[in-house]
């Protein structure tokens, strides 16, 4: 017979961590997203007569956007992080049942986030770009 209870989700067992730095003060609603600049893993090509081939898809890009609270100090940190000219390790990491990870070892602030004010606080959205975002479920 099979179990009809999955499991628990927890948001705070779900950390991002850049440059070894635990990044906090998410703001609410999706408060990180991971995916794939190409998605596909396999590229298929059909010839002439229908014969059908597939080639490895290697791009392993990928962006990491994460949005946090108008009031977060990790605003600031990412404000210098995204100065420098060299790329940092960058890891989210769910640890309440469903398990997953994605992982890149070089990674980069790709845009300059937008600010705005209001009589409530706002999100702030960072997007980081990665050369190597590798993301797996977890048993």
């Amino acid at each position: 017979m099979a179990t009809k209870f999955l499991g628990t989700y927890d948001p705070n067992a779900v950390t991002l961590s850049i440059s070894g730095r635990l990044v906090s003060g998410f703001f609410d609603g999706t408060f990180i997203s991971v995916k794939r600049s190409d998605s596909e893993n396999y590229k298929t090509h059909v010839g002439a007569r229908g014969e059908v081939s597939r080639t490895k898809n290697n791009d392993t890009s990928g962006q990491i956007t994460f949005t946090l609270k108008g009031t977060a100090p990790d605003n600031a940190f990412l404000d210098l992080v995204k100065q420098l000219p060299n790329t940092f390790p960058v890891m989210v990491k769910n640890n309440s049942d469903g398990k997953f990870v994605a992982v890149a070892s070089q990674a980069w602030v790709m845009t300059d986030p937008d600010k705005e004010f209001g009589v409530e606080e706002s999100g702030v959205e960072w997007v980081l770009m990665c050369a190597d975002l590798n993301k797996s479920h977890l048993s």
